[in-house]
C-alpha cells in the first residue's frame, strides 16, 4: 500500500485525444490515469555515450513513480480525453522548514525592556 505525504502537491489534470505535454516535474513525482491511456517519455538520460528517453505506457488505474526530475512529456493516447492525477512531493527546503516550526513550537513572546 502506497501512501501520499500530506505535503504532496496533487494536480489533477485532462488531456484531450492526442494532446501532449511538456512539463517540469520534481524527483519521484508520481502520475496516476484515472481514465483512458497515456504515455509519459521521461526526461533522457546519458547512458555509455547514448541519450536514453524511457517510454512508459500507462493505462486506467495504473501508475507511475519518476525517479529523477526534469522535463515530462505526456500525450493522451487513447480515443477518448485522458483524467490523470499528477503528485509531485513536498519541497524538501520547505517541508523541512514546517517541519523545524512544529517542534519548536510557537515563538517566545519578546520582552519590551524600558
Amino acid at each position: 500500500m502506497t501512501t501520499i505525504d500530506p505535503e504532496s502537491t496533487i494536480r489533477p489534470m485532462r488531456l484531450p485525444p492526442g494532446q501532449a505535454l511538456h512539463i517540469p516535474v520534481r524527483p519521484h513525482t508520481g502520475v496516476q490515469v484515472l481514465s483512458g491511456s497515456l504515455r509519459v517519455r521521461e526526461t533522457a538520460r546519458w547512458l555509455s555515450g547514448t541519450a536514453l528517453s524511457p517510454l512508459h505506457c500507462i493505462g486506467e488505474g495504473q501508475c507511475l513513480q519518476l525517479d529523477e526530475g526534469g522535463w515530462l512529456e505526456m500525450e493522451a493516447a487513447s480515443a477518448t480525453e485522458v483524467h490523470l492525477l499528477l503528485v509531485e512531493p513536498a519541497e524538501p527546503l520547505a517541508w523541512l522548514w514546517r517541519r523545524l516550526r512544529s517542534l519548536l513550537g510557537p515563538p517566545a513572546p519578546s520582552r519590551q525592556g524600558g
